[in-house]
């Protein structure tokens, strides 16, 4: 059975595509917030994110303990450390984002009072 030439070319764009995602997959870093010191008080995040180029694609690595949590936020909330309108969240104690879009990502501890104390960070994602 023969295929129709667009057929074929919506299949190669399929494939086009799918390959795509593989190759931008692989070229992605993996960043482990915190390095060896995970999600914790004490860290200084915001040097931290600024000694990194976040791609698109690249992920982030959360691992900490159950006192914590991980918020993703819109940029007043992070500048107030206001955990009650967080775009996502999770406490599970390891969590994994994915950097979809460029621009400014604002993260912050989900947990009441270590915002302030210095659990926050901006990942700024280029194209």
């Amino acid at each position: 059975m023969a295929r129709s030439g667009a057929g074929t070319i919506m299949s190669g764009v399929v494939v086009v595509m799918w390959w795509c995602m593989v190759v931008q997959r692989l070229e992605a870093t993996v960043f482990t917030v915190g390095e060896s010191s995970g999600w914790v008080v004490g860290v200084d995040y915001d040097t931290w994110a600024k000694s990194k180029n976040f791609k698109l694609g690249d992920l982030l690595v959360f691992d900490y303990s159950s006192a914590y949590a991980i918020d993703e936020v819109f940029e007043n909330d992070y500048n107030t450390c206001n955990i009650d309108h967080p775009i996502s969240s999770d406490n599970s104690g390891s969590t994994v984002i994915s950097l979809l879009n460029a621009g400014p990502h604002y993260f912050i501890c989900g947990a009441p009072g270590y915002c302030a104390q210095g659990m926050k960070f901006i990942a700024n994602v280029t194209a």
